[in-house]
This record gives C-alpha cells, sequence and structure tokens, in this order.
C-alpha cells in the first residue's frame, strides 16, 4: 500500500516534535536545577544524633535486680537497679572517716529536731499559760517576759537545725558511699536505649547500667549534616533547613543551621590516609554541620535515623 502524502506528513512532524519535545524537557530540568542550586544546599549525607545519658552504679556489687528493658519508658527519679553491696560492708565498718560521715550527721541532727520540737512545744504551752496566769496576777511581768524568751530561743534553734537537716541531705546526696546507693534512679526521663549488664553480674562502681533518650525533647535531637567542602561557602549559622526523615516520608520538619563542626571527616578517621607511595588522587572531603530542629511534631526521632536536608539559601 502506498504512503499517501497526509500519512507522510504526520510522520515527519512527529520525527520533528519527538526532538524538540526532548529539547525543551532538558532545558526545563537543566533550569529547575539551577534555580535549585541557587536557592538551597541539599545534603542527603545526614543522619539524626542526640544525647544518650548513661545511669551508672555509684557503688560496686552485684546486680541484683534491673527492672527496665530496652524500649521501655522511664521517669524521672524511677527506680532502675538494684545493687548488692555486702562486699563492702566490712569495709564501711573499718573506714567511717569520710564516706558515712553525712549519713551519720543526718542521723543526728535529725534526733536532734526531734529533742528541739518537743521543747519548742512544751515552752510555747508554758507561755501561753503564764500569759493567762498573769492576767489573774499569779505570776509577774518579768516571769512571762521569761517565758516568752525560753519560747523564742526555741524556735529559732529549730529553725537553725532543719537548716543543718537541709544541707545534711545536699551532702548525703553527694556522698560515695550510704545506704541509698545500694538503688539506682533514673537520672532523666525518656526511653531506654541500652541495656548494658545482666542480672547477676558484678559491676564495678560507675559503671554504666543502661543509656536513656529523651527522643521527644527538641533539644536533645539534632541532625548531622555533611556536605561537600565547596558548598561550605553557601552555609552560614542561622540559615532555615526543610528537613525530611526517612522513617516519616509524609512529614516536612523545619529547623536551622547551629554551627559548623571545625574539622572535616577525614580527620576524625581511625586511619587517615597518607602518601606515602607519593601518587595524589584529590577526593572532596565532607564537612559536618549541625542542624536544629524547630519542631518534632509529636514523633519521637532517635539517634542514626536517615534524613534528608535543604539549606535555605535566600528568603
Amino acid at each position: 500500500m502506498a504512503e499517501t502524502p497526509e500519512n507522510a506528513l504526520s510522520f515527519r512532524s512527529w520525527r520533528v516534535l519527538l526532538p524538540l519535545a526532548g529539547l525543551l524537557g532538558t532545558l526545563l530540568w537543566g533550569l529547575y536545577v539551577l534555580v535549585d542550586h541557587a536557592r538551597y544546599v541539599r545534603s542527603v549525607d545526614c543522619y539524626v544524633q542526640g544525647k544518650i545519658t548513661l545511669v551508672a552504679s555509684p557503688v560496686g556489687g552485684r546486680l541484683l535486680d534491673l527492672k527496665v528493658n530496652e524500649g521501655d519508658p522511664v521517669r524521672f527519679g524511677e527506680v532502675i537497679a538494684t545493687i548488692d553491696t555486702t562486699g563492702d560492708r566490712y569495709n564501711r565498718r573499718h573506714d567511717t572517716t569520710g564516706n558515712l560521715s553525712p549519713y551519720q550527721t543526718l542521723e543526728r541532727d535529725l534526733a536532734r529536731e526531734v529533742r528541739i520540737d518537743r521543747e519548742m512545744v512544751d515552752a510555747r504551752d508554758h507561755y501561753h499559760r503564764g500569759r493567762d496566769l498573769l492576767k489573774n496576777r499569779f505570776i509577774s511581768a518579768q516571769d512571762l517576759e521569761d517565758l516568752e524568751t525560753t519560747y523564742r530561743k526555741k524556735v529559732a534553734q529549730l529553725g537553725e537545725i532543719r537548716r543543718l537537716i537541709v544541707a545534711d541531705r545536699q551532702a548525703l546526696s553527694i556522698s560515695e558511699v550510704h545506704p541509698r546507693n545500694r538503688t539506682v534512679f533514673a537520672s532523666i526521663s525518656g526511653q531506654v536505649a541500652q541495656r548494658l549488664v545482666n542480672l547477676g553480674e558484678t559491676v564495678r562502681p560507675n559503671q554504666p547500667l543502661v543509656s536513656i533518650i529523651d527522643a521527644r525533647n527538641r533539644e536533645n535531637v539534632w541532625l548531622d549534616a555533611y556536605l561537600r567542602e565547596t558548598q561550605v561557602w553557601k552555609v552560614h549559622p542561622g540559615q532555615k533547613v526543610r528537613i525530611r526523615i526517612d522513617a516519616f516520608p509524609r512529614l516536612r520538619f523545619t529547623g536551622r543551621v547551629l554551627e559548623f563542626i571545625p574539622a572535616a571527616s577525614q580527620a576524625f578517621a581511625l586511619l587517615p590516609t597518607q602518601n606515602a607511595a607519593g601518587t595524589f588522587v584529590k577526593v572532596v572531603q565532607r564537612i559536618p554541620v549541625r542542624i536544629v530542629f524547630d519542631d518534632l511534631k509529636g514523633q519521637a526521632i532517635f539517634p542514626g535515623m536517615s534524613a534528608e536536608v535543604a539549606i535555605v539559601r535566600k528568603g
């Protein structure tokens, strides 16, 4: 069947239009890339970092109880573990010059508080009774004044001993060895990230037992974005950042550039590259840039998560 002039013209038209459409698409894509590079500094080499708090035992001993598992929520002051310090009791009985002194001082001052409080109550009752006796002229005004003076002295003594007890409790809280050290408490609220010991193990003083992170507090998590050294001149502290966390693809977070880490990633390498053979291949280095969140949108963002950032250069 012979090709008609109309079909030939239509075929020639598509042969012309398709390359033109491809060229136009390439130009539009190139224009988009130029505009994007002018407005943003992008990086996909970005990871969430966070403050991980290690909860340690202040004394050595055998781990009797560990009340939390990985992923459990904890509150500040919640009991984390119980340490058996039986093996230290002999040493404690023979060394009371330092560590047990705050506990003994607190016990002595608490006993004094009870005694002075009872004496203050008696002095107050005598003073009130003396006012009634003075009205009936059974005692003199001088006797009432003596009773009032005694009452006021006891009130002042009670206030002083209570201030001493507050100081004793502070000294006890920082003492290395006292009865509360058998129990280990959570130092922050958050979520248990790791259990570093198992039941029955013998732990050393100041050995970490668990690690805790508060992933819902934006002050405890941030991003470290690794930018090419050729991009660093475009970035300054305070610039706005658009953030996408891979774990939350439908959410868009915002933040700002906080600071630069003052060294390239190569400076922290355990085995830095050396040019011992006389050859040299230039490699673009990565500079860590710290980015903080404006809002976590109620999400728990954990250290180690991957992210992508777009640092706004203008507007």
